[in-house]
């Protein structure tokens, strides 16, 4: 292969819309890249979706390049949910994480993984493996399995074993973890003030459970540490230090290492694109993700061909990358060979399955469960916005009354502002009064804190249960007199699962 072929399957790019397109082909027939990532904007339904992995597999086999292909996707379930609109949209880590049982985290992994299976789409860009210890986090939160890092490993490990079981890749992300920042790295490059000791007893300890139960790949993450000397102040995603010291010596990790996006503000903002690619691959990356802009792609590609020409990178590393991709797309047909997926008429009773595993009553000192048929409630719900790039909430409703109303539950709902200020607060207090007990969900009130005001302010005046529909943060902040659900969720099968439990609790 020419080195510029070689280069190319190290890199992950992407395609702008529905269908692969005739730019895409050119861009294949010019340079083999390694794979693609698909993202909200490439899916509008199953058939669509399918349609476009069978043309990417047509158009890479067409150009004699490794099938399966590399097609991945970032499918998180819960709050970063892609094939909600055709498939069970079922919760994430954040609600499994708020539970004690692996079980569910396996469950997760399998069901993501068999519609992946379903789907043609070999590797999942997860599980995040993130030990969320900032509350104030605003990227990772409900997308981790919690603060606990034995437990995130516990959990992890079995989630990893659900979806090869399934028959899909996994990458765990992101390297060397991302969860104890208060900045998103779609938008900047956030610092951890941790200490590579403090990150070794915490943060790295769920990458190592991933490693020790076979994860495929490891995503690095663009986020710095100053408190680090020998990172030099290089991102992790970019720095030798993390990729090859940490990493590949003292972790031994085999499998291949890549990039989060490098198109992510974090990097573009702060590097040329010529730049970034060397940087990544002299780290010691096997791929580099960049999956949105074509010209900056080739930037990127031209920057590597010339490290390697002029002597900055050497040939023999990019031959080891190339050998780690290759026995990465052998796995892909393994675990095809091999999957025991979910049949696909029992998803919905699996989707079910999990997050009634998932729903816990963390108080309830009104005894205000079960709800009575007798009494007319009213359902506050924040409006859900894309809290980051990584969010795909706000593109669904919570249609929770019409399931409590199918229970004989009288119920009706007002919408509110995700932070409502004094003004809303009184109106709603108003409506409140012909009411007999208030139902308020909870969308990150710890950082929205009209929430919060709203809740004392009910509390004096109403019976009142507290839904906690996303980060389990809230449940401290809010009122003690009230009762508390934890769904950390709005998938429909989480909100059912309340449903269900809400009139049946004894």
């Amino acid at each position: 292969m020419r080195l510029e072929e070689k280069i190319a399957a190290m890199c992950v790019i992407g395609v702008p819309s529905l269908e692969a397109g005739q730019p895409f082909r050119e861009r294949l027939s010019r340079y083999p890249y390694g794979g693609i990532g698909l993202f909200p904007h490439n899916i509008q339904s199953e058939r669509q979706l399918r349609q476009l992995v069978e043309e990417v597999e047509a158009l890479a086999a067409g150009e004699q390049l490794p099938v399966p292909y590399y097609l991945s996707i970032d499918e998180e379930a819960g709050s970063l949910s892609n094939f909600k609109s055709f498939y069970p949209f079922i919760p994430g880590n954040g609600a499994v994480g708020v539970g004690d049982d692996p079980e569910a985290a396996f469950l997760l992994g399998k069901l993501i993984g068999s519609q992946l299976y379903e789907l043609g789409i070999p590797m999942n860009w997860g599980p995040v493996l993130d030990v969320n210890t900032n509350i104030d986090n605003p990227v990772i939160g409900i997308r981790s399995f919690g603060s606990d890092a034995e437990k995130t490993a516990a959990f992890g490990q079995a989630y990893i074993r659900g979806l090869h079981e399934a028959g899909a890749a996994a990458t765990a992300k992101h390297f060397p973890g991302h969860g104890q920042v208060s900045g998103d790295s779609h938008y900047m490059l956030p610092e951890c003030t941790l200490t590579a000791e403090e990150l070794r007893q915490g943060p790295l300890v769920p990458f190592a459970a991933a490693i020790e139960a076979g994860v495929d790949a490891i995503m690095t993450a663009h986020l710095v540490f100053p408190n680090i000397e020998e990172a030099g102040g290089l991102p992790a995603s970019l720095n030798p230090w993390f990729v090859t010291k940490l990493l590949r010596e003292e972790m031994q990790f085999n499998g291949v290492i890549c990039t989060d996006d490098v198109e992510m503000k974090a990097i573009r903002d702060h590097y040329e694109p010529e730049e970034i690619g060397v940087l990544a691959v002299q780290a010691g990356n096997d791929m580099v993700l960049m999956c949105h802009t074509a010209d900056f792609q080739d930037r990127v590609v031209a920057g590597i061909v010339a490290a390697v020409q002029d002597g900055r990178i050497r040939m023999e590393q990019i031959d080891e990358s190339y050998e780690r991709i290759r026995q990465l797309r052998c796995k892909f047909s393994v675990y095809r060979s091999d999957a025991v997926p979910f049949p696909k008429e029992k998803w919905k009773e699996e989707a079910k399955r999990l997050a009634r595993r998932t729903v816990h009553v963390l108080a309830d000192p009104q005894q205000l469960l079960p709800l009575d048929p007798s009494r007319r409630y009213l359902l506050l719900l924040p409006e859900q916005v894309r809290l980051t790039v990584a969010d795909t909430s706000a593109s669904s409703g919570i249609s929770l009354a019409p399931l409590l109303q199918s229970y004989g539950i009288t119920v009706d709902t007002l919408p509110c502002s995700i932070d409502p200020e004094s003004s809303e607060i009184g109106q709603i207090l108003v409506q409140c009064d012909s009411y007999d007990c208030i139902l308020q969900g909870t969308i990150n009130a710890h950082l929205f804190h009209g929430q919060l005001r709203l809740a004392e302010q009910l509390a004096a005046v109403k019976p009142l249960l507290h839904l906690v529909l996303r980060n389990p943060y809230d449940a401290e902040y809010l009122p003690p007199t009230s009762g508390k659900v934890l769904l950390c969720s709005t998938s429909h099968y989480s909100l059912l699962a309340f449903a269900e439990a809400a009139v049946t609790r004894k």
